[in-house]
Formats: C-alpha cells, sequence, structure tokens
C-alpha cells in the first residue's frame, strides 16, 4: 500500500527528528558525492527531498518510486529548485527493476528510509542481482533500512505500558505500520540478514547507526522542538557509527555496500 504524499511530507519532509537522522545519511553520502557528475539510481524517491540533494551537488539522477502522487510532488519540487534538468523521475516498482532497463550503468544505487521494508526477504534477495547489473564495476548500494530492533522504541512502549509493541520489530510476520491515518505493510530486516543476501555480488564497506540516541520521527510532536536533545543525540550517533553491531538497535542502519569485481575465473 501506498503513503500518502501528505503524510510522508508531514512525517518524513517537514518532521525537524526526520531531517536531523536524513542529514546524517547526507554527510555520509557527501563523502563519496565529491567526484563528479555521477550517474545515481535512486529507488523509492518518495516526493523527491534526496533526489534534489543529490543533484544540487551537480550529479545527474534517475528518481524511482511505485507511487504517481509521490512522483508528481517530486517534479513539482525539483521544477522549483531549478534542478529539474538534472532529475528524470519514473514510476517504478521493486519487481519491475531488471538488468537492461537502462541504457547506462550508475556510480550508486540509493535507496533511503525504509524503501526496502515494504518488501519480505525473499523479495529483497531478487533484487541483488538486478541491482547489481544497473551498477558501474566498483559502484555502490547505499540502503537505509529499519532494523529488527530498535532499542528507543522499545523504551517508549514498556514506558507506556504497551508490552505487545515493545518487542513487535522482533516478529517473523510483517507489522502494519502507521502514517498520519494511513500506513504499510512493513518488514524489518536484520542488518546482518541483508549483507548476506547481497553477499554474492557486494561487499560490505560500512554500517552505521541511523537513529540510535536521535529519537523517532513519530515522536515529533513531544521532542521536536528540543534542539539541544536533537543536537546531543546526532552527536552521539556519529559516536556510535565507530561501533557497527549498534545499528541494530537504532531506528534506521545505513548500509553501504560495493560492487565485488567479476569473477573472471
Amino acid at each position: 500500500m501506498e503513503h500518502e504524499p501528505s503524510a510522508y511530507d508531514q512525517e518524513f519532509t517537514f518532521s525537524r527528528i526526520a531531517m536531523v537522522q536524513r542529514r546524517m545519511v547526507w554527510d555520509y553520502l557527501d563523502g563519496m558525492l565529491a567526484a563528479p557528475d555521477l550517474r545515481i539510481l535512486e529507488l523509492n524517491c518518495g516526493t523527491g527531498v534526496d533526489a534534489i540533494h543529490l543533484a544540487r551537488k551537480g550529479h545527474r539522477v534517475v528518481a524511482t518510486d511505485i507511487s504517481p502522487g509521490m512522483l508528481r510532488i517530486a517534479r513539482e519540487k525539483a521544477r522549483q529548485m531549478g534542478v529539474e534538468d538534472r532529475i528524470m523521475h519514473e514510476q517504478l516498482a521493486f519487481e519491475d527493476l531488471r538488468p537492461g532497463r537502462w541504457d547506462v550503468q550508475f556510480d550508486l544505487v540509493f535507496s533511503n528510509f525504509g524503501g526496502l521494508n515494504c518488501i519480505d526477504r525473499n523479495h529483497l534477495a531478487e533484487l541483488v542481482a538486478p541491482i547489481a547489473a544497473q551498477l558501474k564495476p566498483g559502484g555502490r548500494f547505499v540502503a537505509v533500512l529499519m532494523p529488527d530492533r530498535c532499542a528507543s522504541e522499545t523504551v517508549y512502549h514498556l514506558l507506556g505500558g504497551r508490552w505487545s509493541d515493545a518487542f513487535r520489530r522482533g516478529r517473523e510476520e510483517p507489522v502494519w505500520a502507521a502514517l498520519s491515518g494511513t500506513g504499510a505493510i512493513t518488514w524489518y530486516h536484520r542488518p546482518r540478514q541483508v549483507i548476506e543476501l547481497f553477499g554474492s555480488h557486494f561487499r560490505k564497506v560500512a554500517l552505521r547507526p541511523i537513529g540510535l540516541f536521535v529519537p523517532q520521527a513519530r515522536l515529533e510532536h513531544r521532542l521536536g522542538h528540543r534542539d539541544r536533545l536533537l543536537k546531543n543525540g546526532a552527536k552521539l550517533d556519529r559516536v556510535a557509527a565507530h561501533f557497527p553491531w549498534s545499528a541494530r538497535y537504532a531506528d534506521h542502519y545505513l548500509l553501504d555496500l560495493e560492487l565485488r569485481p567479476l569473477d573472471r575465473g
């Protein structure tokens, strides 16, 4: 089920907490974006905030999403920001991602904030070869997903006496994740399992927490105005980035994978 664009913007674009988490992702990406004129494929682009950031860094982006409503808003945002000539928006479901779909190869394939949590482990495994086929030699796949544990979410629900919700991410079955009156079926993927799924074509470059100490976006109404808490949380998240094991217990985690060289026998 696709999100309503207005609900998505409310919780993941205009939310101060979500923007702190997003800037953590951008800070990581900006290291590889220093190279000139990269070709980037974005999966689940939503309303286009990340694509605009990538385009403003001087790169060419193919921004894809399954939702026509999301893409409509993304195109308008790109036009308003003056980068519509550097972004091509295209409707794409994950199952339609096939080798040879585009006549170019990409330097980076990027998926932000849980888009890949909308599919189960078997469907995620089916994306490995198509993503690898779209990349240049040495290309990178950077994904931000939700893990099967979240320390802050567990504490939040335990303090509220919601015992059944405290450990919901660890269940084998998918979970309904609410979003401003709508929502989506969500699978929570353990970092180690994703690394193993992609291991046939990729090697791990980095794994780091996004939102271990920065609170969840759902707490915007309670904590979004607390600048010092958000600033200190971001600092602690940067420290935690030196401990990859901590990524499993954050709200999200960033996984950076590099395409392996071809085995030429």
